[in-house]
């Protein structure tokens, strides 16, 4: 399952597993837990110098991130910028090599859990864990932690789109007046799998197949859909990620989102290298992503996962309106039945 996970994603990938060692240096930071951790993380990350992120943050936000913890720690962090496809493309490529240049990973959870499953990842004992918001976002071997929440929700251009038509129900979406008028993101395999899993599989088929009978535009690229709502071409766009629309509407873009139940959350994850050549900086950098790094995420209107934060997705939580977490095991086991039903009943009828 996880070698066509990887083909689908399009990775030429090799099927032998890896399973590294992790080094005496990565064991030691990650099994410590004394009173002192943070202390001890800082003086030892000081001397190292600097880390190597892998992250699929957005330029502009890398290179914010990266200053912030330069200048709370005095610690260089390089990155380097991939989508989640081309980072698990990197490390298995690197890994085969012999070469571990990465410290940290920061991507979507199930890209993420794919590296875990060829035993690169280390468990970090972080006291830090216990903060999350979802509880069914920390996998069983502790390899990552959810440092982000992907909120998948629906833009529309509110210059188009009266408040009073802005659908209330997926039953609305199968009006004719929306023939034609609604896109959704060629790469949502997991949302798609998430919705049709809440649904019942018949109803949930059922549905995709009537929505895609009255004209779906498909598009690639969560930012660029929701440019492309903004822009007038597409009135209504299911599947983008709230901060992308967050931040247009505080520029005073035409555009806002709405959700039809169930929300959809995919998590993103940080995550350490067995093999980290910078083990105190990368354990430092991990902890700070899963606490003073939420801060800097509400400050780019991203969804920080620590469950202190005030954020769309935990006003859900609260009001107990109904959420479909990804499961990143379960998005690699079933992805195939996903990805093939998706491409069929949605890309491929796509208007373009």
């Amino acid at each position: 399952m996880l070698l066509r996970f990887l083909i689908l994603l399009g990775l030429a990938v090799a099927p032998a597993s890896f399973a590294v060692e992790p080094t005496p240096g990565v064991l030691a930071v990650a099994s410590y837990t004394g009173a002192d951790r943070t202390e001890r993380l800082i003086g030892a990350a000081k001397r190292e110098g600097e880390l190597m992120l892998y992250s699929s943050l957005t330029q502009d936000d890398q290179l914010k991130l990266v200053a912030a913890f330069r200048r709370r720690y005095g610690v260089s962090v390089k990155f380097w910028r991939g989508s989640q496809a081309h980072i698990v493309q990197r490390v298995l490529s690197e890994t085969r090599g012999g070469r571990f240049e990465f410290d940290v990973l920061e991507t979507n959870a199930p890209q993420i859990e794919a590296l875990a499953r060829e035993k690169l990842l280390q468990k970090m004992n972080s006291p830090y864990i216990e903060q999350e918001l979802l509880a069914e976002t920390v996998p069983a071997h502790g390899e990552w932690a959810a440092d982000r929440l992907n909120l998948l929700v629906y833009a529309y251009n509110s210059n188009a789109v009266k408040l009073t038509d802005v659908p209330k129900s997926w039953q609305d979406l199968l009006d004719p007046k929306w023939k034609k008028r609604i896109g959704v993101e060629s790469t949502n395999v997991e949302w798609f799998a998430a919705l049709v899993k809440s649904f019942g599989e018949k109803a949930g088929l059922e549905l995709f197949q009537r929505m895609a009978d009255n004209g779906l535009a498909v598009r690639t690229g969560h930012t660029h859909s929701t440019g492309l709502v903004i822009a007038g071409e597409i009135p209504v766009m299911l599947g983008v990620y709230s901060h992308d629309v967050d931040r247009m509407k505080a520029r005073s873009a035409p555009v806002d989102w709405f959700v039809l139940p169930p929300a959809v959350v995919l998590p993103s994850a940080v995550a350490v290298s067995r093999r980290a050549p910078h083990p105190s900086a990368a354990a430092l950098f991990y902890d700070y992503m899963l606490t003073e790094g939420q801060r800097f995420y509400t400050d780019v209107h991203r969804v920080p996962a620590n469950k202190n934060y005030d954020t769309p997705v935990r006003r859900l939580v609260r009001e107990r309106q109904a959420v479909e977490v990804v499961n990143a095991q379960e998005a690699i086991d079933d992805y195939e039945k996903w990805y093939d039903l998706y491409k069929r009943i949605i890309v491929d009828r796509s208007q373009h």
